[in-house]
């Protein structure tokens, strides 16, 4: 049986596919448009989740370029669902994905920013971490995490940031979020370093941040009190953050570069922003956007620009990491052109800081051949 997310969604998409790694590809698309998310592989798994999911939108990949497909998905979804399922054909991609689901999404969960200060208040709050693997001379290792906010709402279930950070922002509440996920990375770090487990963290940084000189003091004397070392700590920063005022954002990136913390461009290949300011700004890491690593095994396309974003970024003397990888296709593509850092599904789920030391230590994992447990 399929483990459900929870049904208070109003968005939920049953990907049909008895292709494993599509129907993934599909689903992570979905999931990242906000759909809470069943897949269904075969008759099994699609009556099981017809009947316990009841899916708003069923999406089919077309069997019209796989000789070998099962026509009974087909079948059954146009039997089943309420209003005509969605097609799309292969090979598929993640631009031509969103454009038609987005067009299915209903009215999203509403919150106020009464809900969220109360969210705060009442320690409703919690951070997942996404690991992050450096490549080796022959495989992946485990380096980092990402620490990624998550709301336990009472009613709803996990609620994603996409739900709340604009309300957020909104209300000027993103100062704070960012602080709590901040501290809370930091005193995990902190922790796993008693234990003899040293990992780097990388955490979104909210663009009043970079917009505050006395933040780079603050952090520093944060990271003592923890007895967290400075080089443990990278700071990701998007393309409109970093590039509304590049003169101030300089000076206060400057000084944080110059505590020896890391500092990551985020989603990359995204904006529109000047490609001189990628070298004026003192970043230490690019980081690929999703959209581009999940069409990796789909697109030469997306292929060439991530080659063409790694030569770019080395040749800048960044590290580079591709977000979004899904498939052990994008994981040994992007070993073989060079990929410094790796991050996305196929590796592992964002997840609990406990669940997480867990999947460090556990044995014959799927992946044991691919990751080596972190130093």
């Amino acid at each position: 049986m399929i483990t459900r997310t929870p049904s208070k969604n109003p968005n939920r998409l049953l990907v049909v596919d008895d292709n494993a790694e599509s129907c993934e590809f599909i689903a992570q698309v979905g999931e990242k448009l906000g759909f809470s998310v069943a897949r269904a592989l075969n008759e099994e798994q699609f009556r099981d989740e017809i009947a316990g999911f009841c899916p708003t939108v069923i999406m089919l990949a077309s069997a019209a370029q796989q000789g070998n497909a099962s026509t009974w998905l087909i079948e059954m979804a146009r039997a089943c669902a309420s209003n005509p399922p969605l097609t799309v054909q292969k090979p598929l991609s993640a631009d031509a994905l969103e454009a038609v689901l987005a067009r299915q999404i209903v009215d999203p969960l509403r919150f106020t920013e009464q809900d969220l200060r109360r969210a705060l208040d009442r320690g409703q709050l919690c951070v997942h971490y996404q690991p992050k693997v450096r490549a080796t001379k022959e495989s992946w290792q485990v380096a980092g995490i990402e620490a990624l906010l998550r709301w336990e709402h009472p009613e709803f279930g996990l609620v994603l940031p996409g739900d709340f950070i604009g309300l957020a922002e909104q209300h000027g509440l993103i100062g704070g979020l960012t602080d709590y996920v901040l501290q809370a990375g930091l005193h995990q770090i902190s922790e796993w370093n008693r234990c003899g487990v040293r990992l780097e963290l990388s955490v979104n940084v909210s663009p009043t941040l970079v917009t505050d000189l006395e933040f780079p003091e603050r952090l520093q004397a944060f990271l003592a009190t923890l007895g967290v070392d400075a080089e443990q700590l990278t700071l990701e920063i998007n393309e409109g953050a970093a590039f509304v005022d590049p003169g101030h954002t300089r000076q206060i990136l400057t000084r944080l570069r110059q505590k020896r913390i890391g500092l990551s461009l985020d989603d990359f290949g995204t904006g529109y922003s000047s490609l001189t300011q990628l070298y004026k700004l003192p970043f230490s890491e690019m980081k690929i956007d999703r959209s581009i690593g999940m069409d990796l095994p789909h697109t030469t396309a997306a292929r060439t620009i991530a080659c063409a974003l790694i030569e770019l970024g080395h040749n800048l003397g960044l590290k580079v990491c591709c977000e979004g990888v899904e498939s052990e296709g994008a994981l040994e593509f992007l070993h073989q052109v060079g990929c410094d850092f790796v991050q996305g599904y196929f590796v592992a789920r964002p997840m609990t800081a406990r669940a997480l030391a867990a999947w460090i230590n556990k044995p014959n994992t799927p992946f044991e051949a691919l990751l080596r447990q972190a130093s």
